[in-house]
């Protein structure tokens, strides 16, 4: 994977290429977030501001790209991508609240900068704000689905948390959590696009394999950037899930082979130091765990675009397609 400055505009712009099939429509969903957000009275208003900043809106692309696949009108479409964009803000200021993460995107984290007792208030205002537009489109299938990403993201987290520590998390519960956290999330914004559309459960269930592919492959190579990348391209500090404690599928597979007891012994070491990240990365390179995790993020890929063969042809499966294989390049 390229991990310099450079890359880092170069992974921008093939997105952006990828999401040029719904560009009018992201347009709009940007528009509404900031109408919801940006728009607001006093604090609200500065604090939706400053979430609005950055991000790469795969979710609502995501929605945009089932639901017009499926023949949904625009208009139906994005008050429910700009509710997944919400509910993923929201997921974002209560995840960085129990990291203890203080930087995301280059820019410090809502409880960096206005505390604990904010960062929790705005979330749950963002949840509320989701469901209210949700409730409005008078789809329940969509907001069912939905529920179940909040409650799938919580189970994801909860596991996550309960299993800090554990050098036996094994790659069951790893993958586990990343369902959880991501991939169900992902997989049903794809659902939601095509609900709105109307499409048959065949469709439906295709788009919900490739987004659930997708988003495991998406969260699989965030975890490999978290060791391999550096805090000026990532936007955020390095090694933050060593320091919490929080295996993902290098370390988990590396504990496992024959670099597993010096690995064990580096692991053991409390806290955990710049040095011991940089410890760490150098056994998981040698003992090939980040070429396998990058192998299986390509694997996941893959298995998602396997899934497309059962769509329509068209503008909005190719840019799935390329979008796969997007994800398994980006940088940040």
């Amino acid at each position: 994977m390229p991990r310099d400055a450079a890359a880092t505009v170069a992974d921008g712009r093939r997105t952006a290429d990828v999401f040029a099939a719904v560009a009018p429509g992201l347009a709009l969903v940007e528009e509404r977030l900031h109408s919801e957000l940006g728009e607001a009275e006093g604090m609200l208003s500065t604090l939706g501001t400053h979430l609005l900043a950055g991000g790469k809106r795969l979710r609502p692309a995501l929605v945009l790209l089932a639901g017009s696949l499926c023949g949904a009108a625009l208009e139906r479409l994005v008050p429910v991508a700009a509710a997944c964009e919400i509910v993923h803000m929201a997921t974002l200021v209560h995840d960085d609240l129990v990291d203890a993460s203080d930087r995301r995107r280059g820019l410090p984290t809502v409880h960096a900068k206005w505390g604990v007792p904010m960062s929790v208030l705005i979330g749950d205002h963002l949840f509320a704000k989701a469901f209210a537009i949700l409730a409005a489109e008078g789809d329940p299938v969509v907001v069912r689905l939905m529920s179940e990403v909040v409650s799938h993201t919580c189970a994801g987290e909860i596991e996550e948390i309960s299993t800090a520590w554990d050098l036996e998390v094994g790659l069951d519960g790893y993958m586990r959590r990343v369902e959880g956290k991501t991939g169900y999330f992902i997989g049903a914004c794809c659902r939601m696009g095509a609900a709105v559309g109307g499409a048959p459960a065949a469709i439906s269930g295709a788009l919900g394999a490739y987004g659930l592919g997708v988003g495991d492959c998406y969260q699989v190579v965030d975890d490999l950037l978290d060791l391999t990348a550096t805090e000026g391209v990532l936007g955020k500090p390095v090694g933050s899930d060593l320091r919490a404690g929080v295996y993902t599928l290098p370390v988990v597979w590396a504990l496992q082979g024959a670099h597993g007891s010096e690995l064990r012994r580096l692991l053991a070491e409390r806290p955990v130091t710049d040095a011991g990240v940089a410890g760490v990365r150098q056994v998981l390179e040698r003992s090939g765990a980040l070429a396998h995790a990058a192998q299986q993020a390509l694997k996941l890929a893959r298995q998602a675009q396997a899934a497309l063969s059962a769509l329509p042809q068209g503008l909005q499966r190719d840019a799935l397609h390329r979008l796969a294989d997007e994800l398994t390049h980006r940088v940040s």
